[in-house]
Protein backbone atom coordinates (compact mmCIF):
# COMPACT_ATOMS: atom_id res chain seq x y z
CA UNK A 1 0.00 0.00 0.00
CA UNK A 2 1.55 3.47 -0.90
CA UNK A 3 2.01 5.70 2.18
CA UNK A 4 -0.69 7.54 3.45
CA UNK A 5 -1.35 11.49 1.97
CA UNK A 6 0.30 14.16 3.41
CA UNK A 7 -3.27 15.53 3.72
CA UNK A 8 -3.62 13.55 6.83
CA UNK A 9 -2.12 16.08 9.90
CA UNK A 10 -1.16 13.05 12.34
CA UNK A 11 -0.17 9.18 12.05
CA UNK A 12 -2.31 9.19 16.22
CA UNK A 13 -5.36 9.81 14.40
CA UNK A 14 -7.01 7.00 13.14
CA UNK A 15 -6.94 7.53 9.48
CA UNK A 16 -10.29 6.31 8.89
CA UNK A 17 -11.74 8.87 10.70
CA UNK A 18 -9.21 11.88 9.11
CA UNK A 19 -10.80 10.78 5.84
CA UNK A 20 -14.05 10.64 7.07
CA UNK A 21 -13.49 14.24 8.20
CA UNK A 22 -12.17 15.70 4.90
CA UNK A 23 -15.05 14.14 2.83
CA UNK A 24 -17.47 15.37 5.10
CA UNK A 25 -15.40 19.01 4.55
CA UNK A 26 -15.60 18.96 0.41
CA UNK A 27 -19.59 18.23 0.97
CA UNK A 28 -20.38 20.53 3.65
CA UNK A 29 -18.49 23.08 1.63
CA UNK A 30 -20.15 22.39 -1.72
CA UNK A 31 -16.88 20.48 -3.35
CA UNK A 32 -18.99 18.04 -3.92
CA UNK A 33 -22.76 18.75 -4.90
CA UNK A 34 -25.83 16.89 -3.90
CA UNK A 35 -26.42 14.47 -7.01
CA UNK A 36 -22.79 14.00 -7.47
CA UNK A 37 -20.58 11.09 -7.72
CA UNK A 38 -18.51 10.22 -5.08
CA UNK A 39 -15.03 8.68 -6.36
CA UNK A 40 -14.92 4.97 -6.46
CA UNK A 41 -13.21 3.28 -3.53
CA UNK A 42 -10.18 2.15 -5.53
CA UNK A 43 -9.81 6.55 -6.71
CA UNK A 44 -9.95 7.19 -2.79
CA UNK A 45 -7.13 4.38 -2.14
CA UNK A 46 -4.91 5.87 -4.99
CA UNK A 47 -5.83 9.56 -3.86
CA UNK A 48 -4.99 9.26 -0.08
CA UNK A 49 -3.20 6.24 0.13
CA UNK A 50 -4.86 4.49 2.30
CA UNK A 51 -6.07 0.50 2.59
CA UNK A 52 -10.21 -0.47 1.43
CA UNK A 53 -11.11 -1.03 4.69
CA UNK A 54 -10.20 2.58 6.30
CA UNK A 55 -12.28 4.01 2.81
CA UNK A 56 -15.48 1.97 4.38
CA UNK A 57 -15.25 2.46 7.77
CA UNK A 58 -15.05 6.68 6.79
CA UNK A 59 -17.82 5.68 3.91
CA UNK A 60 -20.02 4.00 6.19
CA UNK A 61 -19.65 7.18 8.87
CA UNK A 62 -20.56 9.05 5.92
CA UNK A 63 -23.51 6.91 5.01
CA UNK A 64 -24.23 6.57 8.46
CA UNK A 65 -24.79 10.42 9.04
CA UNK A 66 -26.67 10.85 6.08
CA UNK A 67 -24.78 12.84 3.76
CA UNK A 68 -23.80 9.89 0.98
CA UNK A 69 -26.10 7.38 -0.34
CA UNK A 70 -25.03 3.91 -1.70
CA UNK A 71 -27.25 2.70 -4.65
CA UNK A 72 -26.42 -0.91 -6.15
CA UNK A 73 -24.31 -1.22 -9.01
CA UNK A 74 -24.14 2.29 -9.33
CA UNK A 75 -21.64 3.78 -7.14
CA UNK A 76 -21.77 6.22 -4.31
CA UNK A 77 -23.77 9.82 -4.41
CA UNK A 78 -23.86 12.47 -2.45
CA UNK A 79 -27.52 12.84 -0.71
CA UNK A 80 -29.67 15.70 -0.73
CA UNK A 81 -29.21 17.55 2.53
CA UNK A 82 -31.87 17.55 4.75
CA UNK A 83 -32.66 20.44 6.69
CA UNK A 84 -31.51 20.01 10.70
CA UNK A 85 -34.10 19.94 12.81
CA UNK A 86 -33.38 19.04 16.70
CA UNK A 87 -35.97 17.04 18.39
CA UNK A 88 -34.57 17.67 21.76
CA UNK A 89 -36.59 20.39 23.76
CA UNK A 90 -34.53 20.77 26.65
CA UNK A 91 -33.41 24.12 25.37
CA UNK A 92 -32.55 27.27 27.35
CA UNK A 93 -34.00 30.27 25.76
CA UNK A 94 -31.31 33.65 26.32
CA UNK A 95 -31.54 36.90 24.46
CA UNK A 96 -28.53 38.79 23.60
CA UNK A 97 -27.59 41.94 21.75
CA UNK A 98 -27.22 42.34 18.10
CA UNK A 99 -24.79 45.37 18.41
CA UNK A 100 -21.92 43.33 20.31
CA UNK A 101 -22.07 40.94 17.68
CA UNK A 102 -21.58 44.22 15.01
CA UNK A 103 -18.84 45.60 17.44
CA UNK A 104 -16.78 42.46 17.36
CA UNK A 105 -16.51 42.56 13.63
CA UNK A 106 -15.70 45.98 14.01
CA UNK A 107 -12.91 45.64 16.44
CA UNK A 108 -11.42 42.31 14.97
CA UNK A 109 -9.03 41.52 12.17
CA UNK A 110 -10.76 39.22 9.24
CA UNK A 111 -9.19 37.76 6.35
CA UNK A 112 -11.33 36.72 3.47
CA UNK A 113 -10.34 32.97 2.09
CA UNK A 114 -12.80 32.56 -0.51
CA UNK A 115 -16.50 34.27 -2.05
CA UNK A 116 -18.22 31.46 -4.33
CA UNK A 117 -21.66 31.37 -5.90
CA UNK A 118 -23.16 28.50 -5.15
CA UNK A 119 -26.78 26.69 -5.13
CA UNK A 120 -28.29 27.09 -1.87
CA UNK A 121 -29.19 23.38 -0.35
CA UNK A 122 -32.88 22.55 1.47
CA UNK A 123 -31.09 23.74 4.76
CA UNK A 124 -29.65 26.89 3.26
CA UNK A 125 -32.38 27.75 1.52
CA UNK A 126 -35.21 27.59 4.27
CA UNK A 127 -33.35 29.98 6.63
CA UNK A 128 -32.84 32.55 3.77
CA UNK A 129 -36.22 32.10 2.61
CA UNK A 130 -35.36 31.02 -0.83
CA UNK A 131 -35.97 27.81 -2.76
CA UNK A 132 -33.66 24.90 -2.79
CA UNK A 133 -31.49 25.51 -5.73
CA UNK A 134 -31.43 29.15 -5.93
CA UNK A 135 -28.18 31.03 -5.79
CA UNK A 136 -26.58 32.12 -2.73
CA UNK A 137 -23.06 33.61 -2.30
CA UNK A 138 -21.01 31.49 0.57
CA UNK A 139 -18.19 33.51 1.92
CA UNK A 140 -15.50 32.01 4.18
CA UNK A 141 -13.56 34.00 6.29
CA UNK A 142 -10.85 33.64 9.23
CA UNK A 143 -11.38 36.54 12.36
CA UNK A 144 -8.48 36.32 14.56
CA UNK A 145 -7.16 38.28 17.41
CA UNK A 146 -3.37 39.02 18.65
CA UNK A 147 -2.66 37.63 15.60
CA UNK A 148 -4.21 34.24 16.36
CA UNK A 149 -6.86 32.85 14.39
CA UNK A 150 -9.70 32.03 16.79
CA UNK A 151 -12.76 31.93 14.61
CA UNK A 152 -13.98 30.24 11.16
CA UNK A 153 -16.91 32.01 9.58
CA UNK A 154 -19.36 30.90 6.79
CA UNK A 155 -21.35 33.35 5.78
CA UNK A 156 -24.22 32.23 3.39
CA UNK A 157 -26.14 35.75 1.37
CA UNK A 158 -28.88 35.80 -1.02
CA UNK A 159 -27.34 36.60 -4.27
CA UNK A 160 -28.73 40.51 -4.85
CA UNK A 161 -26.34 40.83 -1.65
CA UNK A 162 -23.56 38.71 -1.84
CA UNK A 163 -22.79 39.96 -5.65
CA UNK A 164 -22.48 43.54 -5.11
CA UNK A 165 -20.03 42.98 -1.95
CA UNK A 166 -16.01 42.81 -3.05
CA UNK A 167 -13.37 41.12 -0.91
CA UNK A 168 -11.92 44.82 0.35
CA UNK A 169 -15.09 45.48 1.97
CA UNK A 170 -15.30 41.92 3.60
CA UNK A 171 -11.93 42.18 4.85
CA UNK A 172 -12.45 45.28 6.30
CA UNK A 173 -14.59 44.02 9.40
CA UNK A 174 -17.95 43.65 10.29
CA UNK A 175 -20.59 42.23 7.77
CA UNK A 176 -23.81 43.03 10.09
CA UNK A 177 -22.18 46.45 9.74
CA UNK A 178 -21.87 46.18 5.65
CA UNK A 179 -25.89 45.35 5.19
CA UNK A 180 -26.88 48.34 6.84
CA UNK A 181 -24.64 50.72 5.83
CA UNK A 182 -23.97 49.84 2.24
CA UNK A 183 -27.72 48.42 1.52
CA UNK A 184 -29.51 50.50 3.62
CA UNK A 185 -31.02 47.25 5.97
CA UNK A 186 -32.65 47.84 9.04
CA UNK A 187 -31.36 44.46 10.86
CA UNK A 188 -33.77 44.07 13.65
CA UNK A 189 -32.68 40.40 15.56
CA UNK A 190 -31.00 37.32 14.65
CA UNK A 191 -31.85 33.21 15.79
CA UNK A 192 -28.61 31.58 16.92
CA UNK A 193 -28.22 28.34 18.24
CA UNK A 194 -24.80 26.97 19.98
CA UNK A 195 -23.42 23.47 20.03
CA UNK A 196 -20.08 21.46 20.41
CA UNK A 197 -17.79 20.30 17.07
CA UNK A 198 -14.90 18.52 17.08
CA UNK A 199 -11.99 19.86 14.33
CA UNK A 200 -11.48 18.06 11.44
CA UNK A 201 -8.42 18.57 9.74
CA UNK A 202 -9.25 21.20 7.36
CA UNK A 203 -10.68 23.31 10.21
CA UNK A 204 -7.64 22.57 12.61
CA UNK A 205 -4.81 23.39 10.19
CA UNK A 206 -7.33 26.82 9.58
CA UNK A 207 -7.57 27.76 13.35
CA UNK A 208 -4.28 26.11 14.28
CA UNK A 209 -5.94 23.66 16.72
CA UNK A 210 -5.22 19.27 17.53
CA UNK A 211 -7.52 17.30 15.22
CA UNK A 212 -10.44 16.71 17.15
CA UNK A 213 -9.93 19.82 19.95
CA UNK A 214 -13.40 20.57 20.87
CA UNK A 215 -14.97 24.27 18.83
CA UNK A 216 -18.07 26.05 19.44
CA UNK A 217 -20.07 25.64 16.61
CA UNK A 218 -22.72 28.72 16.04
CA UNK A 219 -25.45 29.04 13.64
CA UNK A 220 -27.18 32.12 13.44
CA UNK A 221 -29.97 33.31 11.01
CA UNK A 222 -30.36 37.46 10.95
CA UNK A 223 -33.62 39.24 10.14
CA UNK A 224 -34.60 42.89 9.14
CA UNK A 225 -37.26 44.94 10.53
CA UNK A 226 -39.75 43.25 7.97
CA UNK A 227 -39.03 40.10 9.08
CA UNK A 228 -36.96 39.18 5.96
CA UNK A 229 -33.75 37.07 6.59
CA UNK A 230 -31.07 37.71 4.83
CA UNK A 231 -27.39 36.56 6.07
CA UNK A 232 -27.34 33.13 7.32
CA UNK A 233 -23.64 32.31 9.36
CA UNK A 234 -21.65 29.04 10.49
CA UNK A 235 -18.97 29.92 12.46
CA UNK A 236 -16.95 27.75 14.58
CA UNK A 237 -14.42 28.82 17.58
CA UNK A 238 -11.60 28.37 19.72
CA UNK A 239 -12.81 27.02 22.84
CA UNK A 240 -9.50 28.53 24.48
CA UNK A 241 -9.66 31.62 23.02
CA UNK A 242 -13.63 32.24 22.32
CA UNK A 243 -16.30 31.85 25.22
CA UNK A 244 -20.10 33.44 26.49
CA UNK A 245 -21.04 34.70 29.40
CA UNK A 246 -24.14 34.88 30.44
CA UNK A 247 -25.82 36.41 33.39
CA UNK A 248 -29.16 34.22 35.03
CA UNK A 249 -31.85 35.84 36.97
CA UNK A 250 -35.11 34.26 38.31
CA UNK A 251 -38.22 34.65 36.28
CA UNK A 252 -41.20 35.47 38.87
CA UNK A 253 -43.53 33.94 36.53
CA UNK A 254 -41.60 30.82 35.56
CA UNK A 255 -41.05 30.19 39.73
CA UNK A 256 -45.14 30.87 39.49
CA UNK A 257 -45.82 28.34 36.77
CA UNK A 258 -43.71 25.68 38.62
CA UNK A 259 -45.23 26.26 41.51
CA UNK A 260 -48.87 26.54 40.23
CA UNK A 261 -49.66 29.86 41.06
CA UNK A 262 -50.92 32.03 38.52
CA UNK A 263 -48.49 34.75 36.80
CA UNK A 264 -49.39 38.06 37.88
Amino acid sequence: MAKPSATFVSQRIPLYYQLENLLREKILSGAFAPGDRLPTESDLIRQYGVSRITVRQALTALADEGLIERRQGRGTFIAERKTKRRTFEGQIHLTGSLDEIIAMGLNTPVKVIEINRVEADAHEAELLGLQPGEPVYRIKRLRGCEGKAYSLILNYLPAEIGARLTREELSAGSLLHLLETKFGLRLKDAKQQITAALADPYVAGLLDVRVGSPLLSIERTVYTDEDRPVEFVHALYRTDLYSYLVYLTRDDDAQGRAKGRKPK
